[in-house]
């Protein structure tokens, strides 16, 4: 009798021990499989973001490739094009891309809506316009050449410029015709005055959420996260090395917006006379020296 009430309380133990290590495993399992669940769904999130990246970028492409950079686009056209660059800068993987080191380097313009000489352009002569940005030196560049190569120039347009981060103060000025709002532009230094931070109609406040978390009403928007303010200093034009024209700049600024940048080299900015986003010209731009 004692040894059958042995082995069955035996039984019982060895059956809840099964049980036991049979329930842990099930948690475990399906805790392990929750975290891997989880995990597959962030994958799935990244690759979807990545591959809406690649797509948006192929698309710009596929639109820009027979516009000549930007100089041979009808409005129709250039409207399309700027839709499918506001999708992929919606999609700008940083907050603070004005203060990112790879702003660093020379960038080739692949599309703007500038116009002569941002654009490529210079009198009947086209070439490729270049941004080249020191960071460490703070300085600026647009420099375009004639036919391209800066190795083959015989053409060549350089505005040199300083930076700083933008306060969000509005350049206003008057009497300046649209064209003006190319960067080789210059304004009389009389025409050019400063407004409050405060003054509406600016893209970015209303795609804030890109570039930083939602703040309260008190606390001022960090416009030098993704903007700079640009000052002027000479403008130099050469023919086969020779200086043929040199212009000082005397307070004359703009404002450039980096809407986008990614690792891959693709650069997006918004420049403009004033920070008003109707004054803005788009440039589209690829890293030379990745």
């Amino acid at each position: 009798q004692k040894f059958n009430m042995y082995s069955n309380f035996t039984i019982i133990i060895a059956f809840l021990l099964l049980i036991g290590n049979s329930c842990f495993f099930l948690v475990s399992s399906f805790t392990t499989s929750s975290q891997n669940s989880c995990r597959s769904r962030r994958c799935t999130s990244l690759l979807l973001s990545a591959t809406s990246v690649k797509s948006l970028k192929d698309q710009i492409e596929n639109e820009i490739q027979n516009t000549k950079r930007g100089l041979d686009v009808s409005a129709e056209k250039a409207a399309e094009i700027d839709s499918l660059v506001k999708s992929l800068e919606a999609q700008c993987p940083y907050a603070e891309p004005a203060r990112q080191k790879k702003m660093g380097g020379n960038w080739i313009v692949k599309y703007t809506t500038a116009p002569p000489p941002s654009n490529g352009k210079l009198g009947p002569f086209v070439g490729i316009a270049r941004q080249i940005i020191d960071l460490d030196g703070g300085t600026y560049t647009n420099y375009l050449s004639v036919p391209g190569e800066i190795e083959k120039e015989w053409l060549s347009a350089t505005l040199e410029a300083t930076f700083q981060e933008w306060d969000g103060k509005l350049l206003i000025t008057r009497n300046e015709p649209k064209e003006a709002s190319d960067s080789f532009e210059t304004l009389n230094e009389n025409e050019k005055i400063e407004e409050g931070e405060n003054m509406p109609s600016n893209w970015f406040e209303s795609l804030g959420f890109i570039f930083q978390p939602k703040k309260n009403k008190e606390t001022a928007i960090d416009y030098g996260a993704y903007s700079w303010k640009v000052d002027f200093k000479t403008l130099t034009i050469k023919v086969f090395g020779f200086e043929l024209i040199k212009k000082t700049f005397t307070e004359t600024s703009r404002v450039w917006k980096m809407s986008y940048l990614d690792d891959e080299g693709t650069r997006i900015v918004r420049a403009g006379r004033s920070g008003n986003d109707e004054d803005d010209v788009l440039f589209y731009m690829q890293k030379e020296d990745l």
